[in-house]
Parts: C-alpha cells; structure tokens; sequence
C-alpha cells in the first residue's frame, strides 16, 4: 500500500519514542495465543485521500465516533502490526510490516519499521518462526520480509501467498518501479525455496486455517483460529476504518476491486455475526482486537476489546 507523500509527520509511534513505547497486545484462544506488535504508527497524510471514495463530509464526521483512526488535523493516524500465533505446532507470523530502512515503503512512511525489535521484546528470534502468512503483497505487510542484506529475514520458516496475489503482483511490476521493488521483496524467498504460493483455503493445523478474501488485493487472504470453542480471525486489510462495519461498500482507497472487496467484508461480516464472541484482529485500527455486534439500528459495529 503506497500512500504517496506524507511530507513532515510527527511519529506517533515506532523510532520516534521506543519499542516498549508501544504495548504488545495478547489475545488466547483455547491453547493458541495471538500476540499483535505495533511495527510503526503514524500520521499518513489526510484521511480523505486514504479513503477517496467516500464523501469527505461523512469521513471527518466519523472522528467524533472513531477518533483512533485520526490524527492532528484530520490525518490517518496508520498503525501497522504483525501477528505472532503460539499454537501446538509450532510459531507463525502474519505479515511483516513497512520493513527497515531499504524497503520500498520509505518512498511514503516517514519511519522504518521496528518489528524485529518487536519480536525481541517478547522472546522471539526469526528462527524460532516456522510460518510466515503474507495476507497480501502490499509493502506495509511484506516490507520486512528481507534483512539489510537483502537476505530472508525468516530463513527457517515456509512463506504462504496467495498465487493471484504473487501472479499480480508480477503483472504490475512489469508497468511499475515501485511494484517491481515490492516484487523484489519475494524473489530472495522465492529463490531460497520458502515461497508456497497456495490457491483457496489452506488448513494449516486443527486450530489454523487461512482462506482467501479478495478484492483489497486480488489474494487478499485472512487466518481463523479455533481452539476449545473459541473463534479468531486475523483479518489484514479487510476493514482500515470502523465506518466499514456498518458501511460495507464504502471502500479503502487501497482497494484493487471495490465491489469486489465490498462482497468480501460482507461476507466476513456474516460469518462473524452468526458466531456472536468471535475475536477480531485488523491490521490497521487503532485497536488490536474486537468483536462485530450488530447495534439497535441494525447495523454491524466495531467494539474494541484493547
């Protein structure tokens, strides 16, 4: 996801305080615990230009609901976060943020991102990582997928992809310099033999299954996780503002296929709705978890869990 210029930004989040600044947030389904750190937070510019295609009136009116999401003169305020899941089986993690100081997102964020700092914090080495989910290819999900020496940073690890997202994002890097560098993210972990490009549902174990959501990106995909009764889904990009619950078909400026991304948080929306307690994680909120309820209007609701 390329923001465009930001220009002076105040950082919220990230290299401009510390890592320990930013509290990792733990959700425990059953016997899986789902851990959400913060990679970088920070003004993205204005928010009617993250979401061009809703009415601008409507946008800043919903800071008065959903201030998280805004910033200091009606920005978005962007957190990005990666996902550890501690299952069973082994460590997964979901997405790789905006990445260090070489990576394609410094053309639009004004930090690097601290994720490798982040899973120090909490005891974890990129070897102790088995699984890594790329939920989509945009750059402030795989941007860390290398180290600063363009080696995998995860060299020990399976990366699962959608194939309709790695086989557009090859189409685009055929127009695009930005898209080629996103591109060349994956062709290290390609060439090291840990890329899986996989087509639908993927049941990972008993408790983890990945299933595709398209139209954010044309592989757009999300994690379940299941545990004694117990619902979770990593949901990446599928909601990136509050409005979107009870708004489906108001679109992220990032959507590659609005109508089609529109079907798929629909969708999402009723499988949520019919497992009431059913934990949500999404990528960019200002809250790590919460819950769908439908409100007295009819209309689904975000509800924070932080």
């Amino acid at each position: 996801m390329s923001l465009g210029t930001i220009g002076a930004a105040v950082v919220l989040g990230g290299p401009g305080g510390t890592v320990a600044d930013m509290p990792h947030v733990d959700r425990t389904v059953g016997n899986v615990q789902v851990t959400a750190l913060i990679d970088a937070d920070f003004p993205a510019g204005p928010i009617v230009e993250a979401f061009p295609d809703v009415a601008a009136e409507e946008l800043l009116a919903s800071a008065a609901t959903d201030p998280g999401v805004y910033a200091p003169g009606d920005e978005w305020r962007l957190r990005v976060r990666a996902w550890v899941v501690r299952h069973p089986e082994g460590l997964l993690l979901m997405d790789t943020g905006i990445g260090g100081p070489s990576s394609p997102s410094q053309a639009w964020a004004p930090v690097p991102g601290v994720l490798p700092d982040a899973l120090n914090e909490i005891g974890v080495a990129p070897h102790h990582v088995d699984t890594v989910v790329i939920s989509h290819v945009h750059d402030d999900h795989v941007g860390g997928l290398l180290d600063e020496d363009g080696r995998p940073m995860f060299a020990s690890a399976r990366h699962l992809l959608q194939v309709a997202d790695l086989t557009w994002q090859r189409e685009l890097a055929r127009e695009s310099e930005e898209d080629q560098l996103i591109l060349d993210l994956l062709t290290p972990v390609e060439g090291a033999g840990l890329l899986e490009a996989i087509e639908g549902d993927l049941r990972l174990t008993d408790h983890l299954e990945l299933h595709p959501l398209p139209g954010h990106t044309p592989g757009h995909q999300v994690l379940r996780v299941r545990s004694d009764g117990r619902r979770l889904v990593l949901c990446a990009d599928t909601w990136n503002h509050p409005m979107q619950f009870a708004h489906p078909d108001r679109p992220s400026g990032p959507d590659n296929h609005h109508v089609q991304a529109a079907a798929s948080r629909r969708a999402l929306l009723a499988e949520l709705l019919s497992h009431p307690g059913t934990v949500i994680a999404p990528t960019h909120l200002a809250e790590s978890f919460g819950e769908v309820r439908s409100g007295r209007d009819g209309l689904a609701a975000w509800t924070p869990l932080d």
